[in-house]
């Protein structure tokens, strides 16, 4: 059984997280539901990043690239690849299925947060040799995601 693209698996944890961001927001305010939303999402992506680097083989870099296949898997992604060599991997994202889809729930500031804002705790997981740097991503306006992951900070 082939694993579930992880746009689906957004779609159906935005299914519960969304209205209960929401309710948060409307009684704690915006500050501290995004607060506690950006820590759960911090720990979840941690604690996949811990799983990736016990279960994948090869250096953090190679262990960081087997989770693009999930990334973008029904098209989810157009990925540009800038690089990808045993010390980088660069690649910009020039269409995203993930802020399309919040996008049309009107909510792309909770879609960063659930999608985009795992990225650096899931690298820090994996090997505290690698690093992530992206300036822009499309959720939060760019025409563009551009990321830059190397080996050897």
């Amino acid at each position: 059984m082939e694993p579930l693209p992880y746009l689906e698996r957004v779609k159906i944890q935005s299914e519960i997280l969304l209205p209960l961001y929401r309710r948060l927001r409307d009684e704690l305010g915006a500050e501290r539901a995004a607060e506690l939303l950006r820590a759960s999402v911090r720990e979840y992506a941690s604690a996949l990043g811990k799983a990736v680097r016990e279960s994948e083989q090869g250096t953090s870099l190679d262990k960081l690239r087997s989770l693009m296949p999930a990334f973008a898997a029904s098209g989810a992604l157009e990925v540009e690849p800038l690089a990808d060599n045993p010390r980088e991997f660069l690649l910009n994202v020039r269409r995203c299925g993930y802020a399309e889809y919040f996008r049309s729930l009107g909510e792309s500031e909770f879609g960063a947060m659930l999608t985009c804002e795992i990225d650096p705790p899931i690298t820090e997981a994996i090997g505290d040799d690698l690093s992530l740097k992206r300036t822009q991503t499309i959720m939060s306006g760019g025409d563009h995601c551009d990321f830059r992951w190397r080996l050897g900070n």
